[in-house]
């Protein structure tokens, strides 16, 4: 009687996560700071993209949040002028400023500021008035069961949580003049859940904080 039941159980499982994952998404989006000053959007200014920092995360995963800003703008934001993330980098190391990239992402690391004098060059190079500095504040991924009989597991969740950060530089005055703090958390439920991988929920937080810049 228990085996018969248990085999009805584990048929009403399977026919359910044959239907697809049962995916929950959960964010929340704030404007964390505006300068006084900072009363509309570029006029009409190109903004470029500087590689994320902060955290012990991959560097890959850092390096792609670069991808994801621009796509989210693209996608979100129309009326920003963004220059390509690896375009960027490309102009940074033709023109012979690497060191000085890097030596500006390693001193922000420390003191949370971009150099001005670094930052203008920069600007000048790849003709961009504003930078947006990405930052992987969290990145963390989750799994537990939620039912199991006999010792078989029949419902496994996966979740994700990552919380980034978006500030926006002005490359002439050295200034800060706007930053979005998203945190998320995506959580799939299913027979055979599959984790959640690091680009869709980054892509999901990115593309709701995109949306809240002013």
């Amino acid at each position: 009687m228990i085996k018969r039941a248990f085999i009805t159980l584990l048929l009403l499982f399977s026919a359910s996560s044959c239907a697809g994952p049962l995916l929950q998404a959960n964010y929340n989006v704030r404007e964390s700071y505006r300068s006084p000053n900072f009363k509309d959007i570029y006029d009409g200014e190109t903004v470029g993209l500087l590689t994320a920092t902060d955290g012990e995360s991959s560097l890959e995963y850092r390096k792609l949040l670069g991808e994801f800003v621009e796509e989210a703008i693209r996608k979100e934001r129309p009326d920003i002028k963004v220059v390509p993330y690896w375009e960027s980098l490309s102009t940074i190391n033709r023109v012979g400023y690497t060191a000085e990239y890097a030596e500006m992402l390693k001193e922000y690391a420390s003191t949370g500021i971009l150099d001005r004098a670094r930052l203008k060059k920069l600007g000048d190079a790849i003709g961009a008035r504003y930078f947006i500095q990405p930052r992987l504040i969290n990145f963390r991924q989750n799994q537990s069961t939620r039912f199991s009989a006999f010792g078989l597991t029949l419902f496994k969740t996966h979740e994700s949580e990552i919380k980034v950060y978006i500030e926006l530089w002005d490359a002439d005055t050295g200034t800060v003049v706007w930053i979005g703090v998203a945190d998320t958390n995506m959580a799939s439920e299913k027979l055979m859940a599959r984790p959640i991988p690091f680009e869709e929920v980054a892509k999901y937080a990115i593309a709701n904080l995109i949306k809240q810049m002013p």
